[in-house]
């Protein structure tokens, strides 16, 4: 809810009833804010539709509304737009709207629709790196906004705790456990690279000494089933904690994990395999099974279960969507993946679709690929080696408020460049501080408020264009939030931020907010600050960042 477009919005439905005419009412901010606050263009796209010219459905219009209380002025303009200069009365309810609502302010009413979001998912074989991260912190802050809009909202993890990458990673943490206790052993031909396998590897050491010497690693993988089980299981609980623990550093909060592994011992793949040949979705062909995924819209067939029985990665893949489905029961679900899996959206809606589930029940939001630069170069992190740049020594080196705000302010779609030089800045360069400047700056005023010991009078009007365009850009916030929500794009409330902050810091500068010397100017101008503050603070809850009091 908007205070002031509300406003708006039931004088021109009065008007527009009283007056016999019809179509739907759009009222924004208009181009150029000297001209006006906000400007319809009603008359414009509703002419034909009123049997009348847009300027005489205007001048009809602005004659009916031009005395109403909330307006200090209404006119229009050619070629049929309606502008409007409110009143600074309603200022004051917008401020103290917000002071009321505190931590609730921008907050939607309770929405009948459930969400289901797929976060990160990363493999249990070594650490997040930064594009986890990207994902982790867009699809929470996602989630965030979404709840604050008033959707219900549930977050998953599905983990991938079968198939051939747990074989490579208990055998990379083998050939560790032996190589570095000067034990012969012999390089498999597929390995993960990374120090952090060695930091694992002597776990295992500490543990088992020596236990497993005479055990070899033969076609890539350990060459005793117990010890290889053993190393897979025990890999896969450290590399989970490790992912819950970084996620949880990165404020990233996860709900329910799933695992694959699972869905082998209670045969949910030969369920869904079943199903499907039930439903005549399936077909033998070079004595694999395949699926008629190109009746919805797939390039070609997709198999199943390949020759020597295995199953591709698409199987337990569309078995594990189906159980989360019947599982949650939720009105739409999202998966946030990296843009290197573009290709595997259709195939995955499709075979969900042959199942009988709606084609458009689920969305695949693609999350692009994210450089680290350092003094405009591609930086390479050392300190736990390996392919990528670790989450764990990012946060070491920047902190969680800096990694999600920047990893959360350019659009999903686009790939970034993470500016490490930038993030390390404490000056207005860096968006994070400036933004979070701006609370600390905000408290220090109300603190100083409080000692100066005056009492709030609320009479007294906002009179100076910054106040009102504050307040008016205050006022904007659920919009804002539903557009966020709606488009599922959190870059939007960073925009957001930006712009108040900016705002914020322009009128610390230009004004003076304490005046012992005029105690209800300075009242009115506290006000402002704490709403200011209180919104600064709500949006900065939806992106997953910290309010600063003190810097």
């Amino acid at each position: 809810m908007n205070i002031l477009i509300d406003k708006i919005r039931i004088v021109m439905e009065k008007a527009i009833k009283k007056l016999n005419l019809k179509g739907d009412i759009l009222i924004e901010r208009p181009k150029l804010i000297q001209n006006a606050d906000f400007a319809t263009n009603f008359a414009l796209i509703n002419s034909k539709l009123n049997t009348k010219n847009p300027i005489e459905l205007a001048e009809l219009i602005v004659n009916e509304i031009k005395n109403n209380e909330i307006f200090e002025n209404v006119e229009f303009i050619k070629p049929g737009f309606i502008n409007f200069r409110i009143n600074n009365s309603l200022l004051n309810q917008v401020v103290e709207k917000i002071i009321n609502e505190k931590d609730n302010f921008g907050k939607s009413k309770k929405k009948n629709k459930k969400y289901n979001l797929e976060i990160v998912s990363a493999n249990p074989t070594g650490y997040l790196h930064v594009g986890h991260a990207r994902n982790g912190a867009i699809g929470d802050s996602v989630a965030r906004t979404l709840r604050f809009a008033g959707y219900d909202v549930e977050t998953e993890y599905y983990v991938n705790d079968a198939g051939n990458q747990i074989n490579v990673s208990a055998a990379t943490l083998f050939y560790h456990y032996k190589k570095m206790q000067g034990l012969n052993v012999d390089k498999p031909e597929e390995m993960y690279g990374g120090e952090m396998y060695k930091e694992v590897a002597t776990l295992f050491i500490e543990e088992y000494k020596d236990k497993f010497k005479d055990i070899s690693i033969v076609n890539n993988k350990i060459n005793n089933e117990e010890v290889n089980n053993l190393f897979k299981q025990k890999s896969i609980i450290f590399f989970m904690n490790e992912i819950k623990n970084q996620m949880s550093n990165l404020g990233v909060t996860i709900q329910h994990y799933s695992s694959e592994a699972k869905m082998y011992e209670n045969d949910s793949i030969n369920k869904i395999i079943k199903k499907y040949k039930e439903l005549g979705a399936t077909y033998e062909k070079d004595d694999a099974l395949w699926l008629k995924t190109t009746e919805f819209g797939d390039d070609k067939d997709r198999v199943l279960k390949k020759t020597d029985g295995s199953f591709t990665y698409i199987t337990p893949d569309i078995a594990s969507h189906s159980n989360r489905i019947d599982r949650t029961k939720a009105d739409k679900y999202i998966n946030f993946w990296g843009g290197d899996h573009h290709g595997y959206i259709t195939r995955l809606k499709a075979g969900l679709a042959l199942l009988g589930y709606d084609f458009n029940l689920i969305d695949i939001d693609m999350i692009q690929m994210v450089r680290l630069m350092k003094d405009g170069q591609e930086f390479k992190m050392s300190k736990r080696k390996g392919t990528a740049v670790w989450l764990i020594d990012l946060l070491e080196m920047v902190g969680k408020d800096c990694i999600r705000y920047m990893l959360v302010s350019k659009t999903p779609s686009s790939h970034m460049d993470f500016d490490l030089d930038l993030a390390l800045e404490k000056n207005s360069t860096n968006p994070v501080y400036y933004a979070q400047y701006a609370t600390a700056r905000s408290n220090k005023i109300i603190s100083s408020f409080k000692k100066l010991k005056l009492e709030i009078n609320n009479s007294i009007l906002f009179e100076s264009q910054k106040e009102k365009e504050i307040i008016i850009l205050l006022d904007s916030f659920n919009s804002i939030v539903e557009y966020s929500a709606s488009s599922r794009l959190p870059n939007i409330i960073c925009d957001f931020i930006q712009t108040l902050a900016k705002s914020f810091h322009s009128y610390y500068a230009e004004t003076k907010i304490l005046d012992e010397q005029n105690i209800n100017l300075t009242n009115q101008r506290v006000l402002l600050i704490k709403s200011i503050y209180q919104v600064l603070s709500n949006a900065f809850n939806l992106i997953g960042i910290d309010v600063k009091d003190d810097m």
